[in-house]
């Protein structure tokens, strides 16, 4: 025989497990009675699994052959096929060589056999794209076809459409094509294939994204089994989320179907895989050619790496475009990409396609570009589309599939103050559908919608979405995701002036790996802990990390330099210098105004204004105001901070008029949107409305000893139901109390009918007692009631706890003068909030607040009279604090410093021993080796 025969291209293969694929089964049984089926798709979308195993399934006659390149000859397809067809009918295993002479004699005496079969017979020829080209084959197979009995039909499997006469067969109903889109799993195909065949237990959400993720495409799915298989399930959810393809996956792609392609193809897709959407137009721009239009058709025909989807769009598969991007990258410096990205930027531009245009400019590290582009997109477009923008984000920034909770965040800090807020009822939508659908998107969108609330000013919503998203976030192992909302978190905190979890939150964003997918988070948390120092007034600590904000900025160009200039010229507030203040605050603006972010230039003009201020120029300093409020129409909460400063200048200018107004307002939105921390902060008491003894009608002290006094006279609360009632409406005093949580915290055990008769005696008794004048309970001047919501009104009451905070919280007054109210607070502070009421947990987070708030003040008069050089009155205050926080170890080893830098030695040995007592004897913390080292240290600079 001249022909070289392999028996395995006559078997009919066998793969076992499959998946009984009753969908495509049924469609192929339904059409048995055609002559031809197509089955055309790209590579690993299981064609001949599908087909093998649907003859197995039925157990149906059929014959076999897997074609090759080998099989291109004429005379070889045509021995294999007698061959076949000969042992199917006798059943021997003789083989038959034909010669090139008697082709055509061989050809119609198979015709003729075919012609006249009796019963069903499906003939298979696999790989069909091997043999496309050969012009006399085809010529004999459209010879077989069509003198072929009706019981006869073949199936051609192949990556490219069969070069036949195919519309001949479709107009006379003999063709049916089976294509990519029918071939690609779905969902439920792709849950029994890990769950049933392979009994991997997948949860809903990841059938979801696997979906999603591989398009169906069957390879992707078998290489996948393998892979996880094995894996931890509390793994998976990061794994799916970074998701784009394994070396598996790619060295199939790189062997089976890449390797085939011309240089032009290659070379084509490498630089393209950058786009979403492939038009031949801006491909041509892009790559200086004429002829992608062509090359796209032929990537469509051929099934290879493109697909058309419903809106005609033509898009890369998620999982060819990463790879196709892993091997520009072999090819390409990431600068290189950069550029590509940008030039495709500048072409969208031109076409006034400004969505895609930004997202390459953000793609390619261009962001000033992308916020210019900002401003077309604002005019072009409605609110709804920009959350498109956002959605459609983590596919469209770059192929990597790096997470992009930071350019999120990027993109709703550029986005204008008015869309983010036209946002939020369809993302909050979004979130409760996905909560139903898809857990491991869960996380991104919360985030998104907190810093949408952060910078319109709900922080409180902002907070909760962000601790939310965090939890997510840890579940799923997202290290960046976790990063970026501990640092939102930490900005929050230092907005509440809640400095200790500030630094909390921020210390815990930075422990993660510095990567560079992690700049924004590992940036925005030194910058806020540089603020939170800044506010402490630790300014060498807060200079040093701006140095070091400065240092991650020169990473890049883009608008996260603009924080840090501004927060180096309050340092320089602070240190006095005012000139050197306001030039690195007008670095910032210039920057600003470049980028031409809203939230951005109300901040800068905003801390202008304070330093304008502090120069006693209250005629800038409202300019600036001014201008802050003008850019922060739609933040509430910043513009409520540009107010408290506002009603300041007004009030050194004289207006009171205006003062008075504007703190009319701004108690009503701090009221409505429960900034209950800048109530306790705002110190802007209008100049005629200082209240006076005289003013007030009941004095309220809580710190130490509790004491009420009515008109001078003693009040003595006999219910002890009455009291904490009381103290519950203290301690939310600057909120609006929902009924139920009231009873719920006062009368937490009992019949909800005893509970609520108790409830309203102890309040009746309360009103009375607190009141004696009081008639009736509409009439109370104290305690409000509106529908099911209670109040506390303040103003008629002296409350020791408001004192202590102003006098804490004052900022915009002389060194000697803030010493002095420093000292006034102190003499306050008799004892911790409601100290001898130890175990009411609603009063517990006010306790701790204003204690932190005592320690703070302490410090900060310890560290005043150390400047000066009074080191007995320093002393006192260092022993205050440690005898107020004994197991503080910060405070014992700056003390110990202070105290051997100045050769205190017998002062240091005393606080040295205290420190081991409470921090190594009781909680077994060793301190010797740290400690000795800074006497050791001190010791010898001192000889």
């Amino acid at each position: 025989m001249n022909v070289e025969f392999f028996e395995s291209k006559l078997r009919v293969p066998y793969y076992t497990p499959y998946l009984n694929r009753e969908r495509l089964f049924s469609l192929i049984e339904k059409n048995l009675e055609r002559s031809l089926i197509c089955v055309t798709s790209d590579g690993g979308y299981g064609k001949t699994t599908l087909i093998s195993s649907f003859i197995k399934e039925n157990d149906l006659p059929a014959i076999w052959y897997q074609l090759s390149h080998l099989d291109s000859a004429p005379q070889t397809f045509l021995s294999y096929f007698k061959t076949a067809i000969l042992r199917h009918i006798s059943g021997d295993y003789n083989v038959y060589d034909i010669s090139i002479e008697d082709l055509e004699v061989e050809l119609n005496r198979i015709s003729t056999i075919l012609s006249t079969w009796p019963n069903k017979l499906i003939i298979v020829l696999d790989n069909y794209q091997s043999i496309n080209e050969c012009d006399e084959i085809e010529s004999m197979l459209a010879t077989l076809i069509r003198h072929a009995s009706p019981n006869v039909t073949f199936i051609i499997t192949s990556r490219v459409r069969p070069n036949l006469n195919l519309v001949h067969l479709k107009l006379q109903n003999r063709l049916v094509e089976l294509g990519t889109h029918q071939l690609s799993f779905t969902k439920e195909e792709i849950k029994r294939f890990f769950v049933h065949l392979h009994n991997i237990d997948l949860q809903s959400d990841e059938i979801d994204l696997i979906y999603h993720k591989t398009k169906g495409w069957a390879a992707s799915l078998q290489l996948l089994q393998d892979l996880i298989k094995d894996m931890e399930i509390s793994d998976r959810p990061l794994f799916w989320i970074k998701f784009r393809g394994t070396p598996d996956i790619y060295d199939y792609l790189g062997s089976e179907i890449l390797a085939s392609q011309t240089e032009e193809i290659k070379s084509f897709l490498y630089k393209t895989c950058l786009f979403t959407e492939l038009n031949a137009d801006t491909i041509n721009q892009f790559l200086e050619i004429t002829n992608a239009e062509q090359i796209l058709k032929h990537l469509l025909e051929n099934h290879l790496f493109i697909y058309k989807n419903e809106l005609g769009s033509i898009k890369y598969h998620s999982i060819f475009r990463s790879f196709l991007y892993k091997k520009l990258s072999e090819y390409f410096l990431k600068s290189d990409i950069d550029t590509f990205h940008r030039r495709i930027s500048y072409i969208y531009e031109q076409k006034r396609e400004y969505f895609l245009a930004f997202v390459h400019s953000i793609a390619g590290m261009d962001y000033l570009l992308g916020a210019k582009l900002m401003t077309n997109m604002r005019r072009q477009y409605e609110s709804s589309q920009f959350l498109t923008l956002m959605d459609g984000l983590l596919e469209e920034i770059s192929p990597e599939g790096s997470s992009t909770a930071s350019i999120i965040l990027y993109l709703v800090r550029c986005m204008p103050l008015e869309i983010n807020k036209d946002l939020i009822k369809p993302l909050e939508k979004k979130i409760e559908d996905t909560k139903k659908t898809n857990s491991l998107l869960l996380a991104d969108l919360q985030h998104l919608l907190g810093g949408l609330y952060f910078y319109t000013g709900d922080i409180e919503k902002s907070e909760q979405l962000c601790s939310d998203s965090l939890l997510h976030a840890i579940k799923n192992k997202d290290h960046e995701l976790i990063s970026i909302n501990l640092s939102l978190r930490a900005l929050i905190s230092l907005y509440k002036g809640q400095f200790d979890k500030a630094i909390q939150f921020s210390k815990q964003a930075l422990s993660y790996p510095d990567k560079n997918s992690n700049f924004h988070p590992h940036h925005m948390a030194t910058w806020i802990l540089s603020e939170v120092y800044l506010e402490q007034n630790e300014l060498s600590k807060g200079e040093h990390l701006l140095t070091e904000t400065f240092k991650l900025s020169g990473q890049r160009h883009d608008c996260s330099i603009i924080y840090p200039y501004c927060s180096m010229g309050k340092y320089y507030r602070i240190k006095g210098n005012y000139k050197e203040s306001l030039e690195w605050m007008k670095k910032a603006e210039a920057l600003a105004l470049e980028f031409n972010i809203e939230y951005d230039l109300g901040w800068i003009y905003f801390q202008l204004s304070l330093t304008h201020m502090k120069l006693k120029d209250f005629v800038e300093a409202e300019l600036c105001l001014s201008k802050s409020r003008s850019y922060l129409t739609h933040a509430d909460y910043l513009t409520c901070t540009v107010k408290i400063a506002q009603i300041k200048v007004y009030q050194a200018l004289g207006n009171l008029t205006l003062a008075k107004e504007l703190q009319n307002q701004l108690k009503h939105t701090m009221e409505e949107k429960n900034y209950f921390w800048l109530m306790q902060e705002q110190l802007i008491v209008s100049a005629t409305e200082i209240k006076r003894d005289k003013d007030y009608k009941l004095y309220l002290h809580t710190l130490g000893n509790f004491e009420i006094k009515y008109e001078d006279k003693p009040i003595s609360l006999k219910r002890k139901s009455s009291l904490q009632i009381l103290q519950f409406l203290i301690a939310n005093r600057h909120k609006k109390i929902n009924k139920d949580s009231l009873i719920d915290q006062v009368f937490p055990e009992g019949t909800f009918e005893s509970v609520k008769n108790q409830f309203y005696v102890s309040l009746s008794d309360l009103r009375k007692s607190i009141e004696p004048d009081l008639k009736s309970r509409k009439d109370s001047s104290f305690i409000r009631r509106d529908m099911e919501h209670y109040s506390f009104c303040l103003d008629h009451i002296y409350l020791d706890v408001d004192e202590f905070i102003q006098l804490t919280k004052q900022k915009y007054v002389s060194k000697v003068e803030r010493i002095k109210q420093l000292k006034e607070a102190e003499k306050l502070y008799r004892g911790d909030f409601f100290e001898g009421y130890p175990y009411h947990e609603f009063l517990e987070e006010e306790r701790e607040n204003l204690r932190l708030l005592y320690l703070t003040t302490l410090q900060e008069l310890a560290d005043y009279y150390w400047e000066i050089e009074d080191y007995k009155a320093g002393i006192e205050y260092y022993e205050k604090i440690i005898k107020k926080e004994p197991y503080n170890e910060t405070i014992y080893v700056d003390y110990i410093e202070r105290l051997l830098k100045r050769n205190f030695f017998l002062q240091a040995k005393k606080v040295f021993e205290q420190y081991k007592n409470y921090i190594e004897n009781e909680l077994g913390i060793p301190v010797d080796e740290k400690v000795q080292g800074l006497f050791r240290k001190y010791t010898h600079s001192s000889k």
